[in-house]
Order: structure tokens, then C-alpha cells, then sequence
């Protein structure tokens, strides 16, 4: 059977099925000559800030970006301190960094692998300012729970909601919640551009204004240039897409809901630990990660059998060597849930291309993989 048969990312999958319409959208950007600053881009913003329930919106080259920009809007800087999760991708942490505070690493819930706020509560200090709370793998955190921790310490909440567009809880959609939320667009996410991209939502217009002259040289609103910015704007094209993208992106949800709820059933009797879902959340599937002892002995057997797969994410935070001179001696031992994560997890394809015979097929080598090692 031909290696990687059945790919983790369904890219070039989605091409085939929307090139007409795509190439549409690229020749209409292209004939006006508006590759910048134009009115796809204002209609993008439009568009996601109304899908998510915010007031504004403020469209930037990645989420990486939008989560420096977040963060130094609402003024953190040298001598903040700024929690986050210790199992995530590095950006959510090299954002902190980026603006001159330290990043406090928290461990995770070992059902959601979302921040464990029990654990975020010891972390707290006089110079704890902010809190930036990743919804991992598209599983949105309890919203009621987390601003009332943000409340009780008085903490600015950034949600990093780069893996949950679509994601809601009790009503409330990812990209509302807290004082500043960022959402990715990276080829990787549900809802991908061609190239990169990021938005920053807020409903305060301070914010908002501080990161469209951030996203521009520091470009003020009486057109000078008021303060140190960076070149970080979302192409015309890309912006179209993606409002476009945001149209389709509600089938594709149900899509890799389905695949989900198939896999949840054909291994639910596995000695695996698979998903969570925690009453009044919507999970999107960005990722369908489940959990093993023998993960790198499955890994191998589904490569073999021509099953791409991925691991989110192969080391905590406290790992990455760029955090060095931010981790306290003895680490490990700080953080058991992240770091026995990191040694089990798995992510399945579940992009709403894959095909039925795929995805049986999927689950069918999980299930020989167990049958054969027991």
C-alpha cells in the first residue's frame, strides 16, 4: 500500500473541489490592482468580526502577529508576567516574550488538555497581569470559568483561539471572549489562506485603532507615524478568500464532526484515551488527538499502512530552548500532565475531504494495530 495514502491535510484536496470559484476570487483582487489596504480587506474584517459576536476586527500577516500585537495593545511590557499553558504551539508563549514580559507556564487538565486553572491560581503573583487561554485542538475552555478566574485576580484575558474558529460554548463563539481574542488562518487551521494570515477582535475601539497602526509602521490616524510598528497586513487576495472560506466553513465543520462522532464510536472500546467533549462546547475537530502508551508503535503501524499522522505537540513549552531563562529548575516535575501528554498524543487526519472508505479505513488499522500488539 502507497506511503501516505491517505494525507493529514486536505489543501490540495480543497483546491480540486473550489478552483473555479477560487481562481475567481484571485482574478477579480487581481483586475482592480488593490493587492493591499483595499476593500477585501475591510469586507473580511466585517465579515469576521459579525461571525464571531465582536465589534471590531483587525486583519494581520498571521496569528503570531495578532497575538504581539494583542498582548502589547493592552500594554504588557517589562515587568509583567503573563500565564499561559504549557502545551501549545510556541507562538502562544514567543508572543509573551516579544513584548518584554515573561511568560509563567501553568500545566494542563489531564481530560481537556486545556489550561488547568486550579494549577494557573498557584501561579499568580503581584506581577501577573494578563492570562492568554488557548483552546486546544478546537475544544473551547468553560467561558464563565475562565473570566471569573480573570475577575478574581484582576487579569486581561487573551484568547488565543487560533485552533477554534467555529468552536462555541453555551452560545458564546471562540473570538469572544476576554479583552482580546486572535484567531489563525495559517494553511494548517479549518479555515486556511493562501499564504498566512491573522485578525485580532476586540470591542473596545482603543485596541482595535492600536493594532491597525501597529499592523503599519506605527501609521496614526491623522496619517504621521506615531511609534515603532511592523509590516504585517493581510494581502487582498487572502482576505477574499477567506471571506469567501468563511461561507463554506459551516459544512466543513459538520464534515469533521461526522468523521469525528465515526472515529469516537469504532474506538471507543481501545485502550486509548480519545477527545473530550465537555457539556454546552462545540468541538470543531481542528485536530482529533487521542491519547497512547504505545503511541510511537501505532504511529509506525498506520505510516506503514499509508496513514499520515501528526503529533501536537512532541514537547511541553518548557522544553523549547528558546524559554531557557524562563523555566524554573525541575521543570518535569512541575508539570506531569504536559509532559505525559507530549509523550502520548496523536492527531488523526479528519479534514472534510477525506473520502467514507478513508476513514473506515483509519479506524479499522487503529483497531489491527491493538488487535495485533495484545
Amino acid at each position: 500500500m502507497k506511503k501516505n495514502r491517505i494525507p493529514f491535510f486536505g489543501n490540495q484536496r480543497e483546491y480540486i473541489q473550489y478552483r473555479e470559484e477560487l481562481l475567481a476570487i484571485v482574478d477579480q483582487v487581481m483586475s482592480t490592482g488593490q493587492m493591499l489596504q483595499s476593500q477585501y480587506v475591510d469586507e473580511f474584517e466585517d465579515r469576521i468580526a459579525r461571525f464571531v459576536g465582536r465589534e471590531y476586527a483587525v486583519s494581520v500577516n498571521s496569528c503570531t502577529d495578532a497575538l504581539f500585537f494583542a498582548l502589547r495593545a493592552l500594554g504588557i511590557g517589562e515587568g509583567d508576567e503573563v500565564l499561559v499553558t504549557n502545551f501549545s504551539f510556541v507562538a502562544s508563549a514567543s508572543a509573551i516574550v516579544r513584548t518584554g514580559a515573561r511568560p509563567v507556564f501553568v500545566d494542563i487538565d489531564p481530560y481537556t488538555l486545556n489550561m488547568d486553572l486550579q494549577k494557573a491560581a498557584e501561579k499568580v503573583s503581584r506581577t501577573t497581569r494578563a492570562l492568554v487561554w488557548v483552546h486546544l485542538y478546537g475544544l473551547m475552555g468553560n467561558v464563565s470559568e475562565i473570566l471569573d478566574f480573570a475577575r478574581r485576580y484582576g487579569l486581561l484575558v487573551v484568547e488565543d483561539a487560533a485552533q477554534a474558529l467555529g468552536a462555541e460554548f453555551q452560545g458564546v463563539r471562540a473570538g469572544g471572549v476576554g479583552d482580546v481574542s486572535c484567531i489563525s488562518f495559517d494553511p494548517t487551521k479549518v479555515v486556511s489562506a493562501p499564504g498566512s494570515g491573522g485578525v485580532v477582535l476586540t470591542d473596545e475601539e482603543r485596541i482595535a485603532s492600536k493594532v491597525r497602526s501597529f499592523r503599519y509602521h506605527g501609521k496614526g490616524v491623522q496619517g504621521t507615524f506615531d511609534e515603532l510598528g511592523y509590516n504585517s497586513q493581510m494581502s487582498s487576495i487572502a482576505a477574499a478568500v477567506l471571506a469567501q472560506k468563511l461561507i463554506w466553513q459551516q459544512d466543513w465543520l459538520e464534515r469533521r464532526r461526522a468523521i469525528a462522532a465515526y472515529y469516537m464510536a469504532q474506538l471507543a472500546d481501545l485502550p486509548l484515551q480519545l477527545p473530550a467533549e465537555i457539556p454546552g462546547s462545540l468541538h470543531i475537530y481542528h485536530k482529533f488527538v487521542l491519547r497512547s502508551s504505545r503511541r510511537d508503535e501505532l504511529r509506525q503501524f498506520l505510516q506503514d499502512q499509508g496513514v499520515e499522522t501528526k503529533i501536537h505537540y512532541a514537547l511541553p513549552l518548557t522544553e523549547q530552548p528558546v524559554f531557557n531563562s524562563y523555566i524554573d529548575p525541575g521543570a518535569m516535575t512541575a508539570y506531569p500532565v504536559s509532559y505525559d501528554a507530549a509523550r502520548t498524543v496523536l492527531s488523526l487526519p479528519i479534514h472534510p475531504y477525506l473520502q467514507e472508505a478513508e476513514v473506515h479505513f483509519v479506524a479499522d488499522t487503529i483497531k489491527a494495530f491493538f488487535e495485533k500488539v495484545e
